[in-house]
């Protein structure tokens, strides 16, 4: 019942314009919070041994693991990337965290173990379509990713 619930409130009430990222990403929460827990914003990912890092929007963690990463667009081109190529980048660099925490984590060494699974959710804000579901094989060899987008 939860899920449904969710679709209806996503379906009511994210086909309005928002005033910015925040506002979408804050009635989105609204919106799935029976289906899915209150997540953190901005979270941080640096590998201990690469030079780049990246930020997410927002995210779920569970023992210390990213099991959901959501980038939030106002629209396309808006801070100047494809929000799609974006998550596909965090993901990329949350398997480079983790592979390197897996030799002290025994949390993170089995997310990797059973193929490093997770949510990869974008936002973007001006566009008046569906809701779209996919699940996608990657590139990336041990990983099967769930994918959600909801272009509005």
């Amino acid at each position: 019942m939860a899920v449904q619930i969710a679709a209806w409130e996503l379906c009511s009430r994210m086909g309005g314009a928002f005033e910015n990222e925040t506002s979408c990403g804050e009635v989105f929460d609204e919106c799935v919070s029976g289906v899915l827990e209150k997540g953190e914003t901005n979270c941080e990912l640096k590998p201990y041994l690469l030079s780049h890092y990246g930020k997410i929007d927002w995210c779920i963690q569970e023992a210390d693991v990213l099991i959901a990463l959501r980038e939030d667009k106002l629209e396309f081109g808006h801070g100047g990337s494809d929000p799609y190529i974006q998550i596909a980048c965090c993901y990329d660099l949350v398997v480079e965290v983790l592979t390197d925490h897996s030799t002290k984590d025994i949390n993170a060494s089995n997310f990797l173990t059973h193929g490093a699974l997770c949510f990869l959710i974008c936002l973007i804000g001006t566009w008046r379509h569906s809701l779209i579901l996919a699940s996608v094989d990657l590139i990336f060899p041990r990983a099967h990713v769930v994918c959600v987008w909801w272009v509005l």
